[in-house]
C-alpha cells in the first residue's frame, strides 16, 4: 500500500480537535492463535468530537481480552499537533501497523 489517503477515510469528520473513540469487538475468542479461512472477528469504530476524558471500559466479556486487561493499560495517547503534522503522524502509525 503506497498511499493510504485513497484507502482509509478520515475519522476526523469535523476537522481538527479532540475526539472520543468507541471500539466494539466481537468474535475475539474464535481462532485466537489460528489463521481461519473465514472472518471470525468483527469491529465497530465510532468517533465523535468531545473534550478529552479518561478512557472507560464499558463492557468486557471476551476471554482473549481478559488476558490483556490483566496488564496495566498504556496511557491514552493525545496528539496536539497541527492538522498537517497530525495527519502525517496518523499515516505513519497506520503504515507501521500494516507492516510498511
Amino acid at each position: 500500500m503506497t498511499d493510504l489517503d485513497d484507502d482509509l477515510p478520515s475519522l476526523a469528520a469535523t476537522g481538527p480537535g479532540t475526539y472520543r473513540l468507541r471500539v466494539h469487538a466481537r468474535g475475539r475468542d474464535h481462532a485466537v492463535d489460528l489463521a481461519p479461512d473465514t472472518i471470525t472477528e468483527h469491529y465497530l469504530l465510532q468517533c465523535w468530537p468531545a473534550p478529552p476524558t479518561p478512557a472507560q471500559l464499558l463492557r468486557a466479556t471476551d476471554d482473549y481480552g481478559s488476558q490483556l486487561r490483566v496488564e496495566q493499560p498504556t496511557p491514552t495517547r493525545v496528539t496536539t499537533h497541527t492538522p498537517r503534522g497530525q495527519h502525517r503522524q496518523e499515516h505513519d502509525i497506520l503504515r507501521r501497523s500494516l507492516g510498511g
